[in-house]
């Protein structure tokens, strides 16, 4: 039985041995500065250094920041009171602006339609008046009585409506008399043409 409790000391003591070796190893491998864990530290304080230093400058460009930004903040909250007030001014004259657009469109426009109105009125007397001095018939010498023509029963005689008075020329008792004769024909025309 001695023999027996011998053999498994012996045979715990080689497994402790083996186990030690093989710790033995990792702690070596972990020691190792190129590989392992003494590598990866090294690593990881270098990362932490830059971290710092990052970090470092971050807070002094940031307090740079804050300095440089307070007072063009400060400038601002003063400035902001009469940009509002600018703001209200500039919205109040607009609307200003275009109520007086508004109104001056409406008054350009009752003044055209009135001028036109007037224009109209003008045109039509004076159409009546073309008419009035290029009725044929009464006055055999009148302005727009065809020459070497006896006087026809019809009081409003056309001269675009016969081929034969076209051919035969106009006498016109003076420059007024051929440019009305000239209006009332273009007139004519334009009714034919219509």
């Amino acid at each position: 039985m001695e023999m027996i409790v011998n053999f498994m000391l012996l045979a715990a003591s080689g497994a402790a041995t083996f186990y030690c070796f093989i710790l033995s190893r990792k702690l070596e491998a972990l020691k190792n500065t190129e590989k392992g864990l003494g590598a990866t530290i090294a690593t990881m304080s270098h990362t932490v250094d830059q971290a710092r230093s990052t970090v470092t400058l971050a807070k002094e460009s940031s307090a740079q920041s804050i300095n440089e930004l307070k007072p063009l903040i400060d400038e601002t909250k003063d400035i902001l009171p009469q940009l509002s007030e600018m703001i209200d001014v500039l919205s109040e004259l607009a609307e200003i602006a275009i109520r007086d657009v508004n109104d001056a469109s409406t008054a350009a426009t009752a003044s055209l339609d009135e001028r036109l109105e007037k224009a109209r009125d003008l045109q039509q007397r004076l159409d009546e008046q073309i008419d009035f001095f290029l009725e044929d018939g009464t006055d055999p010498d009148g302005p727009g009585t065809p020459a070497n023509i006896p006087a026809q029963e019809d009081d409003n005689v056309a001269y675009l409506d016969d081929p034969a008075e076209e051919e035969t020329p106009l006498r016109a008792s003076s420059k007024v008399s051929t440019a009305l004769m000239n209006a009332r024909n273009s007139r004519k025309l334009k009714r034919l043409a219509g």
